[in-house]
């Protein structure tokens, strides 16, 4: 496990500490996290003339759904054409996955359904060959028919249209679920887009996973997907966050959907009444996460204080999350960090930023279960508190701002690359 940030060794592993014995061999144990997903390809396709989007029925500036014999007479057409196609291994869960295993160098478990037969060319070919062999993709499910795609189309006036066809991606079921890697998981995750429609079996796997989790003690991250979904869905996502979620993550016009409240101070203040954590991304005003701490391991910052629609709201902000019923006296702390370096000189890649931020924080997650283990009685765990995250909501603030940076600036949702120093440059 590496330690989640850039900061010196010897505040991540203090093994040379006379007080700290390790117990177990740092490698003995893949400290992985599971995730359900769609199975979503994204198909771009560039310099789409206007007649072909009406001629397919698609719709300039929004979203339809496709039938798979709509997406081959789209691929037919676009060949036709001539025009610029590029696939990409999407999907909101399975991105975090992978920059989990980017930044934590332990693996990943993706849970889903694929394609049973594989062709070099196809969107499934695709998929597979783009997604980092860190993700575990043994427990995919194979299915007769087509994985998901995402047909996003950029008209010459810079537009971009929509088309979804879920093709296979909600066939995987609750029996298809394996108990012991979801028991043994460091966290699991999945999304609102998992539930869209209920009648998929992959809405009943979704919930079936969150309880599994839940139960064995497991934290729980859940992602929202569009505002008009969570509208639609408020009451059901309302109940699932109290029954089963520790980690809520979603960007500003999801959490006003959700909420009612259009400052996501306020928001996150709400969702802590159901929740224990919330992640909440707003675009080029950068990154607002709160939680729970208990009154006996609070600790104050150390920067000046802020005030907004929460009075000093950061007071409490250089403390560890502890979840809510781990609390004798919980206490709400909350913060705010601005994009990093004002944000990219020039925006390549405005998708994925959300999940990236959710999977350094996922990454924090795990990293405090990982040391507890190896070293129990670090004073990091031996305080009378089960911390939810390594370090505090502050640093994993900064830790989210600057891994979200990083996709902003390039062209893919997934890391790719490793992550500079904090003193970094934006070089454009």
């Amino acid at each position: 496990m590496r330690f989640p940030g850039i900061r010196k060794g010897k505040y991540y592993f203090p093994v040379t500490e006379k007080k700290s014995t390790l117990v177990s061999t740092p490698t003995a144990k893949p400290w992985y996290i599971v995730g359900l997903d769609e199975i979503i390809v994204d198909l771009e396709i560039h310099g789409c003339p206007q007649s072909l989007l009406s001629e397919l029925g698609m719709v300039s500036g929004e979203s339809v759904q496709f039938s798979a014999e709509a997406i081959q007479k789209l691929l037919t057409r676009v060949r036709e054409l001539g025009l610029e196609v590029r696939f990409a291994a999407g999907g909101t869960v399975a991105n975090t996955l992978c920059n989990y295993t980017h930044l934590s160098g332990e693996p990943a478990i993706l849970l889903g359904t694929i394609s049973e037969t594989i062709h070099p060319g196809t969107p499934a070919f695709a998929y597979v060959a783009q997604t980092p062999k860190a993700v575990n993709l043994d427990r995919l499910v194979a299915c007769p028919g087509e994985v998901g795609i995402a047909v996003t189309c950029f008209t010459p006036d810079g537009e971009r249209s929509f088309a979804v066809a879920p093709g296979i991606s909600g066939n995987y079921g609750p029996d298809d679920l394996p108990e012991d890697v979801i028991q043994n998981a460091s966290v699991v995750v999945t999304s609102l887009y998992c539930l869209a429609n209920p009648n998929r079996p992959i809405a009943k796997a979704s919930i079936r996973m969150m309880e599994m989790a839940h139960k064995a003690g497991v934290p729980v991250a859940f992602g929202m997907g569009t505002s008009a979904l969570v509208r639609r869905m408020k009451v059901e996502i309302t109940d699932i966050l109290r029954k089963y979620v520790n980690i809520a993550d979603m960007n500003a016009r999801e959490a006003e959907a959700l909420t009612g409240f259009s400052d996501p101070l306020l928001a996150g203040k709400a969702l802590l009444n159901i929740t224990d954590a919330v992640l909440i991304t707003e675009g080029a005003r950068g990154l607002t996460m709160c939680g729970y701490t208990d009154d006996s391991v609070k600790r104050a910052t150390r920067d000046g204080l802020h005030s907004g629609a929460i009075e000093n709201y950061n007071q409490y902000e250089y403390s560890r999350l502890v979840l809510r019923r781990n609390c004798a006296n919980p206490v709400q702390i909350f913060t705010h960090i601005h994009p990093y370096l004002g944000g990219p000189q020039k925006l390549c890649n405005t998708s994925g930023a959300g999940d990236a931020a959710l999977a350094a924080f996922l990454h924090d997650v795990a990293a405090t279960r990982y040391h507890a283990e190896i070293l129990p009685d670090s004073k990091k765990h031996t305080q009378g508190i089960q911390f939810l995250t390594y370090s505090s909501l502050s640093r994993n603030a900064q830790y989210s701002n600057r891994v979200a940076y990083e996709v902003l600036r390039n062209n893919s949702p997934r890391l790719e690359a490793p992550i500079g120093n904090d003193k970094e440059n934006d070089d454009g």
